[in-house]
């Protein structure tokens, strides 16, 4: 692009800012602005979560305990001092959410994620950022050997300790790289709903690497299942009780069947 262009282009982006500027101006103090509706039909509870350090939680009890709208009003000069707190952060969002103010809640929510990082909160609000997906926070992996790291990486799943978990799942994938297990495990830890190749890029060349594979087949209908997936996430889960429908793994995929194929879930067809 020559000089001329790029300055004529750099003109025009400023120009629609500076429009969308005005505009904004214009729109916030007309003399009927679009008022917030509440979403929320009941107050919301502060979530405090235990073990995630914060010197604000009496702070954010004490504003949850307000409606919506004077709780948000009390946490946003608190939001601006603490960026990094995710109690803060989140709690913020759910008060902004509750108020009306949905575009703010969603800043907020990212926040949090950003500042919760390797907690429970980052995966809450991912979670509501992303309400097209099963909304039970992220799925977990489900071993059937006698692994430790494996072990030990469910558990701190289960705490809302995603990356630690992921840690030791990568670990195990890197010292029993013929596992499939492992493999599978290091796959579900990346799972993040915000990118969701992450975990799926893993997780597809394991279907041909270990094509008998009852953990490759339920985890992948799990996690096809998690973001809406249902066609794909059914065919999976038949795949996986077809292998072994008495293992654990394939009384689990029954279970899923159910709830995803109306009628019954007798077919184990393709």
């Amino acid at each position: 692009m020559s000089a001329v262009k790029r300055v004529r282009l750099l003109v025009a982006v400023i120009a629609v800012v500076v429009a969308g500027v005005v505009a904004g101006v214009v729109l916030a103090t007309r003399q009927d602005p679009v008022q917030p509706v509440a979403q929320c039909k009941q107050r919301p509870k502060a979530l405090i979560v235990p073990g995630v350090p914060s010197r604000n939680v009496a702070a954010v009890r004490s504003a949850l305990a307000k409606p919506p709208k004077q709780a948000a009003e009390l946490l946003e000069p608190l939001s601006l001092r603490a960026p990094n707190d995710p109690v803060v952060q989140f709690n913020f969002g759910t008060a902004l959410f509750c108020a009306g103010y949905v575009d703010d809640a969603e800043q907020a929510f990212r926040q949090a994620k950003k500042a919760g990082y390797d907690t429970y909160y980052e995966i809450q609000a991912d979670t509501i950022l992303h309400p097209q997906f099963f909304q039970q926070g992220y799925p977990i992996f489900e071993p059937q050997g006698n692994d430790p790291l494996l072990i030990q990486g469910v558990l701190l799943q289960r705490r809302g300790k995603q990356h630690s978990a992921e840690k030791l799942y990568a670990r195990a994938a890197r010292l029993h790289p013929g596992d499939d297990e492992a493999q599978v495990a290091a796959a579900v830890g990346r799972f993040n709903e915000d990118n969701l190749s992450a975990s799926f890029s893993r997780l597809g060349p394991l279907v041909k690497r270990f094509p008998h594979s009852q953990s490759v087949r339920y985890h992948l209908g799990l996690l096809l299942a998690w973001t809406g997936q249902r066609d794909q996430a059914v065919k999976e889960f038949r795949l996986a009780r077809k292998l072994n429908p008495r293992s654990t793994l394939g009384r689990q995929s029954s279970t899923f069947l159910r709830g995803l194929v109306p009628g019954g879930t007798s077919s184990t067809k393709r």
